[in-house]
């Protein structure tokens, strides 16, 4: 059986959460689904509960690592697959594919193709340098790949890296130890929102000046604040400013 893990914070907005749902919900295999959400100010709690094959988990999750972790501990498959919040599986098989690949002890990690659902040639070659050249010779997967992985051994790394951004570079660092990823031939479609928002060229040179704060060992909370601001996915940095400033209880006088 295959764990899904999707990890979830006001995904409403983005017009990708009902179609994942539907999407898994037709997935041929056996599957356990499992919904990790931090509180929300959308419909998304309402939405999940309108599919009873999914099992929510509601927490205190302060950002999508933290909600992929505890969704991998609360997992029973054998194999995890961490999906992304904006991506959709190929239809139908994705996790017959995965199933079939795994049975290969010799496999410890891998995910699928990469493609945008924006088509422009900047976001074709992002995705063809992310599945032939990242993917090879850096070992590295986005999660937006979806990745996928023995259970055991992300208990064994323990879960998921609890950083705001980057997050999956590392997990990918961390399960490079057990092998090389493989990616599946189907490509999954990954939104390209922040492309639309900011622009194409301007969101590809935020992506680079990112990479390069990264790799100066910058603070990945005030990157990831950097990153988002105005489209928060990852972190809800209002709720937690709103926890930073809420006022302490003012203590009793006898």
């Amino acid at each position: 059986m295959i764990s899904v893990v999707l990890p979830c914070l006001n995904e409403m907005r983005h017009g990708y959460l009902e179609r994942i749902l539907v999407n898994l919900a037709a997935q041929a295999g056996a599957k356990e689904l499992i919904a990790v959400v931090s509180p929300c100010n959308d419909d998304t709690l309402q939405t999940l509960r309108q599919h009873p094959q999914w099992r929510i988990l509601e927490t205190d999750a302060q950002n999508r690592a933290q909600r992929l972790t505890a969704g991998i501990y609360a997992s029973s498959g054998e194999i995890v697959l961490l999906h992304h919040p904006a991506t959709l599986l190929p239809e139908g098989t994705a996790l017959i594919q995965i199933e079939a690949l795994m049975a290969d002890p010799k496999v410890a990690w891998g995910g699928f193709h990469h493609s945008f659902d924006l088509d422009h040639w900047l976001l074709r070659f992002t995705s063809w340098y992310s599945n032939r050249v990242r993917s090879h010779y850096s070992q590295i997967l986005y999660l937006d790949h979806c990745i996928f992985a023995r259970r055991s051994l992300l208990e064994k790394i323990g879960g998921v890296p609890d950083m705001d951004i980057f997050e999956d570079t590392v997990l990918s660092q961390q399960l490079s130890q057990f092998g090389a990823p493989v990616l599946l031939p189907d490509k999954i479609i990954t939104s390209a929102r922040r492309f639309r928002q900011r622009g194409v060229y301007r969101q590809a040179l935020v992506n680079q000046l990112l990479k390069g704060m990264y790799h100066a060992r910058l603070d990945p909370s005030w990157m990831n604040w950097l990153y988002e601001r105005q489209s928060q996915i990852n972190v809800a940095y209002e709720a937690q400013e709103q926890q930073r400033t809420k006022p302490e209880p003012e203590e009793k006088k006898g």
